[in-house]
């Protein structure tokens, strides 16, 4: 293995800007977390950006999902082009479209502006999230060197989760509801500067594959019909006609999609990665991770204002025993990996994820303890899952695979999420919290099924 700071200097486009692998970890943590507390910032200022605009509230729900089906629908399509044009320009393009969106995005002077410029901010998006994990791959060779970037990189995309809402409200209360846009601006400026030189080249393919333009489409619609599903799915109900024929859309997408990747000779998953020992096993298990918590978030958040009472505020609180170990457990784990092993440290989260949903499922509805201390064990486990996952999936993929495979990563994420809340969240019957918990617990039994059979599969010393 190279070392992490020794990558093609024979290289003529980096002869003279050697690779500084903290300013490339900078860089990539500053635009994981950009991206992500789009997601939760825009919340906490829904109601002012509502009367500000005059806007219905279905228009709301679109400013939030237009951002989201966007990132699930496209990342994958996203992915192929880094792996086509290179990580650092995609990462750079990347960028300056989610700073020029986000300045459309806080001037927009009504609602539909307001949804075209969230769903134009996704794209931005949708290159960041593959680029960055292959960015850190490049730079960083060693395994134990990548686990301990990854988990500071992990820790800047946990961060908003925690203090997101915080900063959101902060935001709109001193400055108004366009200030959650137009923060992005400077934000944007320095994460170009810091990627303008010191950036590693990548991998050089020895011949460019042909693009496989059709899967790329099936997959948009396969993933975009899958997300419209289920969001509005949630809202409108199951049997009206938009989620029943978007439903209808993602089974036909699938379909011709598995055909032709099949009979293509040069398919978007290619054979070689979706065969990689343990691949599968751990893209699965982050689907199964981020659908558990984000569905049990859902959840209990409607619990605790529903049938509790607790206004937004006091239920954001309660979500702190979860969302702080997020933020800081990807450092442990970071820590930790040398020393156990990646499978292992995922195969801890795994456990300490089914505590606290057995935790919840007996005793987190009877009292606000009982909540938060089966929140607290998920947020352990889901914080401390983060780096081993995204390490082993990187760790176990084909070199010259990295960038499809950072964005099968990413669309399993963002499907679990979607599928979490919309499974769990049907469950959640207003009296307690036993049913969406006790799924959750299904759910990580999966998960913990699913990291068992990739670690048999694992090569001696993959991670």
């Amino acid at each position: 293995m190279a070392n992490s700071t020794s990558l093609d200097n024979d290289a003529p486009d980096v002869a003279s800007t050697p690779l500084r692998p903290r300013r490339v970890l900078t860089a990539a943590s500053l635009a994981t977390g950009m991206i992500v507390i789009d997601i939760s910032i825009v919340n906490v200022a829904i109601p002012e950006i509502r009367a500000g605009l005059h806007a219905s509230l279905a228009t709301m729900q679109l400013v939030v999902d237009a951002y989201v089906i966007i990132m699930a629908s496209l990342v994958l399509a996203g992915a192929a082009l880094v792996g086509r044009f290179g990580a650092v320009p995609m990462f750079r393009l990347g960028v300056a479209v989610f700073g020029v969106t986000s300045v459309l995005c806080g001037l927009a002077p009504d609602g539909a502006a307001l949804v075209v410029a969230r769903a134009l901010q996704g794209l931005g998006g949708v290159l960041l999230t593959p680029a960055t994990l292959v960015m850190l791959t490049d730079t960083y060779r060693d395994p134990d060197d990548r686990a301990k970037a990854v988990s500071v990189w992990a820790m800047a995309a946990g961060s908003p989760v925690a203090f997101g809402p915080i900063l959101g409200g902060a935001l709109v209360a001193a400055v108004g509801w366009r200030s959650i846009f137009l923060v992005n601006v400077p934000v944007v400026l320095i994460i170009l500067w810091l990627s303008a030189r010191h950036m590693p080249p990548g991998e050089r393919a020895a011949r460019k594959e042909p693009q496989d333009t059709l899967g790329q489409f099936l997959v948009i619609v396969l993933l975009g019909g899958v997300a419209l599903t289920l969001t509005e799915g949630r809202e409108l109900g199951w049997t009206r006609p938009l989620p029943v024929v978007a439903a209808a859309v993602a089974v036909v997408a699938f379909a011709a999609f598995v055909v032709r990747q099949r009979r293509y000779a040069f398919p978007m998953i290619p054979g070689d990665l979706f065969r990689a020992p343990g691949f599968r096993n751990f893209v699965a298990a982050g689907l199964l991770l981020f659908a558990g918590y984000y569905g049990l978030v859902f959840s209990i958040s409607v619990f605790l204002q529903q049938v509790r009472g607790y206004d937004p505020v006091t239920t954001g609180l309660c979500f702190l025993p979860s969302a702080l170990p997020i933020t800081f457990m990807p450092l442990v784990a970071g820590r930790v990996h040398a020393r156990l092993g990646a499978p292992r440290v995922l195969g801890i989260s795994v456990l300490l994820t089914l505590v606290g949903g057995l935790l919840l499922t007996f005793i987190g509805g009877d009292a606000p303890v009982g909540t938060g201390i089966g929140l607290l064990f998920i947020g352990l486990g889901f914080g401390l899952a983060t780096v081993p996952q995204i390490t082993l999936v990187m760790a176990t993929a084909p070199a010259h695979r990295s960038a499809i495979a950072s964005g099968m990563l990413s669309a399993g994420r963002s499907t679990g999420t979607m599928i979490g809340v919309a499974l769990l969240g049907g469950l959640q019957s207003g009296n307690g919290i036993a049913a969406p918990a006790f799924a959750a617990v299904v759910i990580y039994l999966l998960m913990a099924l699913a990291v068992g059979l990739g670690a048999r599969r694992l090569p001696a010393g993959p991670a």
